[in-house]
């Protein structure tokens, strides 16, 4: 028999209303709102194992539920609105996501971008600062965009992301829609749900489509890595830096970023 959390993963990953769920499980609605909200404290066995057997009965294993972040389960609900469940999605899946539900693709999963708070906020703007009026100031090619700006990062669409900082310096890259290929640097501001999707995922396909300098800040623990990929090895430069530390920008050699303030 499932577990309660793997139960309301299945059900996330089903797209399962608590109404479906109701009727494939025969246990009444109200039942069924209150054990998947954590009302009910101790639900009856019979209950439970009507549930899981509803649960269990599709052609898909139950496994690995809680390796996925609840951002990326909270999206597979919120998608059955919009999209039909597949076990994998396309660019033109993702462009015909209303407006309002944000949104990343990345080899086939679509992963949803929740609501950031104050203090990346903050950071992305500060960061966003700095940058543009350094480029304005030395009358630069590069431009720099904040989301919602979409990055193809492959000729295949095979991964089309919204980095928290996009600097892109080749003006050939850029067009309505956003841009295409890789931006010479790339900034992202971690949050709980996006940890591995920023520190695993993301960094190897950013290294992969040929970004020059990726940075990943940590919030909670102050600290910054700096990543320089070179460009004809599979090795790369990794330096950690606190908020307090004058942290040197790769691609602008006499640009120095603070964050003391955060």
């Amino acid at each position: 028999m499932l577990t309660l959390e793997e139960m309301r993963a299945r059900k996330r990953i089903l797209g399962y209303t608590n109404l479906i769920l109701s009727q494939k499980s025969g246990v009444p609605l109200g039942t069924v709102q209150k054990i998947m909200a954590g009302v009910t404290k101790s639900p009856r066995q019979n209950t439970l194992r009507a549930l899981s057997d509803a649960l269990r009965d599709e052609n898909q294993p139950v496994c690995d539920y809680a390796s996925e972040s609840p951002a990326h389960l909270e999206v597979r609900e919120a998608l059955s609105d919009y999209l039909p469940h597949k076990d994998s999605y396309t660019i033109d899946d993702i462009e015909s996501l209303p407006e309002y539900v944000r949104a990343e693709l990345i080899d086939g999963q679509i992963y949803y971008m929740s609501v950031p708070s104050r203090t990346h906020q903050r950071i992305v703007g500060e960061l966003h600062l700095i940058v543009a009026n350094y480029i304005r100031a030395h009358n630069g090619d590069c431009e720099v965009y904040i989301p919602p700006f979409g990055v193809y990062l492959f000729p295949d669409n095979s991964a089309l992301v919204e980095p928290d900082l996009t600097i892109v310096c080749d003006p050939e890259k850029l067009d309505e829609k956003g841009c295409h290929g890789a931006p010479d640097w790339i900034v992202e501001v971690v949050s709980p749900s996006s940890k591995k999707r920023d520190h695993v995922i993301k960094l190897n396909k950013y290294r992969e489509a040929g970004v020059r300098e990726y940075w990943i800040v940590f919030p909670e623990k102050r600290v910054v890595l700096v990543y320089q990929f070179a460009q004809d090895e599979k090795e790369e430069d990794v330096t950690i830096y606190s908020f307090d530390d004058d942290i040197p920008c790769g691609i602008y050699p006499d640009l120095f970023v603070q964050l003391t303030g955060f």
